[in-house]
Parts: C-alpha cells; sequence; structure tokens
C-alpha cells in the first residue's frame, strides 16, 4: 500500500483498508469515543485540504498548537528566556503574511513562541543534532524561519524528547537499536531519530488515519529509509523477513503485540495513552513489559478530562509494573501541564 498524497480516490481506498483491518482487530485496541470523534474530524480535514497541508489541519490535533501570549504555555516558556534569547527571539520577524492561515496577532504569537521552544530545545542538543536539521517542506507547515532555517514546534519537542528518551543510555550514532511508539501522530519523531541515528529501527503502532499520514510522511522525507509499509497479517512469520530488513515499520496497535517478545529496546507513547480507558492503558503497560528489553519513555497529561468518555485520567492513575525500575518522573521543561517518565523495563 502506497500513499499518494495526489489522488483523493487512491486515499479513501487505502483508508478503508486500514480501518477494516483495525475493526477486525481485537476490542482492546478499538479507538475509544473520543478518538472515533478525533478520528472523523482528521479524515475530514484530510478530504478537504489533502494531505500536502495536513501540518495546517491534522497535526494541531496532535502536538503543533498555535498558543496565544497569554496562555500559561506562552507565559512558561518566556519566563525561561534570558536578555539575549529574547533578542534572538525577536530579531528578523516577517513581515505578516496571509498565507499562514492566521490573523495578524495569531501570527507573530506563533512565530515568537516557535522560537522559544526552539532555543529551549538548543540547550540540551549537545550531540549538535538541530545544526543539521530543518522542517520539512511536505505537509505544508507554517513558515517559521529562524536563523536563516525553517523550523517547527514539533521538530524542537521530537529533539527535547529524543533526549529525554535516550536519557539514561545514549548511543553512538552508528548503533543499531529499535524503537516502537504507539501513537507517533505523523511521524515527527521518527524523522528525528533517524535522521541522526541511521542504523535505528523505527516501528510505528498506530490507527488510522495517523498511521496512513505518518506512512505517506516518512515515505517522503526519509527517501534513503526501507519502508515495510502496513499490510495485513496474523502472525509474525508472515513478515519477519520484510521486518528484518526494513528501517521504519507501520503496523496497528494489535498487530504491535505479534513482535518477538523483547525485540524493542525503547518504547514510547506521547500523549495518548491519557485518551483511553483503564483497561487499554493497562493492557499496553503488558504489551510495553512483554516486548522492551530496555527502557520505557511516556509523556503524558499529568490530568486530562475527556469529556466524550466521561472519564478523567491523572499521573497518579498509570498504574505501573512493580519489576519496573523508575529513573525519573518529572516536569518536562516545554509542557508544564504535562508529566514524563522514564522506566527500565526488567
Amino acid at each position: 500500500m502506497t500513499p499518494q498524497r495526489s489522488n483523493p480516490d487512491t486515499m479513501r481506498q487505502d483508508l478503508g483498508i486500514m480501518f477494516a483491518a483495525l475493526a477486525a482487530g481485537p476490542e482492546v485496541y478499538q479507538p475509544s469515543k473520543f478518538w472515533e470523534q478525533l478520528n472523523e474530524q482528521n479524515v475530514a480535514q484530510l478530504e478537504a485540504r489533502g494531505l500536502g497541508n495536513f501540518k495546517r489541519t491534522l497535526a494541531q490535533n496532535y502536538f503543533t498548537w498555535v498558543v496565544g501570549v497569554r496562555s500559561p504555555l506562552f507565559q512558561h516558556l518566556a519566563a525561561a528566556m534570558t536578555a539575549s534569547d529574547w533578542r534572538r527571539v525577536m530579531w528578523g520577524l516577517p513581515m505578516f503574511s496571509r498565507e499562514s492561515d492566521l490573523g495578524l496577532r495569531r501570527f507573530y504569537e506563533n512565530q515568537i513562541f516557535t522560537r522559544m521552544v526552539w532555543i529551549v530545545a538548543e540547550r540540551v542538543d549537545r550531540l549538535n543534532v538541530m545544526k543539521s536539521l530543518q522542517e520539512p517542506a511536505f505537509g505544508n507547515p507554517f513558515r517559521i524561519f529562524f536563523e536563516g532555517r525553517l523550523i517547527s514546534q514539533d521538530l524542537a519537542n521530537s529533539v527535547i524528547e529524543m533526549y529525554a528518551i535516550l536519557e539514561a543510555h545514549m548511543p553512538a550514532p552508528n548503533d543499531a537499536f529499535t524503537v516502537c511508539e504507539i501513537g507517533a501522530g505523523y511521524g515527527r519523531n521518527c524523522f528525528v531519530f533517524r535522521s541522526f541515528f541511521k542504523h535505528c529501527k523505527y516501528i510505528i503502532a498506530d490507527i488510522p488515519p495517523a498511521l496512513y499520514v505518518s506512512q505517506a510522511y516518512i515515505s517522503e522525507v526519509l527517501p534513503d529509509a526501507k519502508v515495510m509499509q502496513f499490510r495485513e497479517f496474523s502472525d509474525f512469520s508472515e513478515i519477519a523477513a520484510d521486518f528484518a530488513e526494513a528501517d521504519v515499520v507501520f503496523l496497528l496497535p494489535h498487530q504491535a503485540a505479534l513482535l518477538p517478545k523483547k525485540s524493542v529496546n525503547y518504547f514510547v507513547n506521547i500523549s495518548s495513552f491519557h485518551e483511553m480507558n483503564f483497561a487499554q492503558v493497562a493492557h499496553y503497560f503488558d504489551m510495553v513489559d512483554e516486548l522492551t528489553s530496555g527502557n520505557f519513555y511516556l509523556k503524558q497529561w499529568t490530568s486530562f478530562f475527556n469529556a466524550r468518555d466521561k472519564m478523567t485520567i491523572s499521573a497518579s492513575d498509570y498504574k505501573y509494573k512493580n519489576s519496573w525500575h523508575r529513573i525519573y518522573d518529572r516536569t518536562p521543561s516545554t509542557h508544564p501541564s504535562f508529566f514524563e517518565a522514564l522506566f527500565k523495563i526488567n
């Protein structure tokens, strides 16, 4: 299945195959009411504006936020800026452009906020990963240039998250290791990992339409990567050969459960466990425990009310395995309403 960014009929057909395969899977992997509603919105946005504009539509349902100056998140980052930081942030701000899809005030708030996130990411970038990174043009990102480079919130946050994921053990650039991310959005973390760690195998396990979008995106922005695209299978032996050869693998969540035990070095979930019910979170923790020989990173809202499913999940509600060793549990530098935690899985 090869995503076609310019063919709506092919997109509908491919999405239909993915949704049918998801519906045929076990109940525990089915989307919550929250995600059923969000998926309807995401598909409508894809059909209305296409893959070519997803960074202006779907991405804002994931982790790209147009944050106003009155927002606690904006104020949190502003308080972290030094005088020299502010000179960099304000220098060379562009003329307002209607192409941005934003009004005048939101345009400048988005420019300033994104530059602040970028500066915070630079502070942790001891390997200088960001020097070789630029926001890919595919998806029509907001045109935010900073010191001669196209940047984004997502690129900066993915660098920050990469260091958090690898904090307990930083692989060498040429090391081979495997990352599995449940709920990867459009694949922003995969792009950063594979851009720096050329021998990293990255597994994206997600539901459509996110799985469809991430598959299209990664195939476009990492053209040299060997991609194992989504397909239906019921036993790992059916895909073992292709899986072994692949750099990036795309699966539905119930397919990820079929991976060999202890085959993942880093298991990741960012901002989606709080949108599931408690039974689903517990099931995914079982999956993490079974598949991971290494570390598990999660980053979630400290407290999140899911109105569609009529439930609230807070940081204290996550029931970790007694056998897991907690490396840290803290507030992320750029998102004070979130928590992030890293565990060593025995």
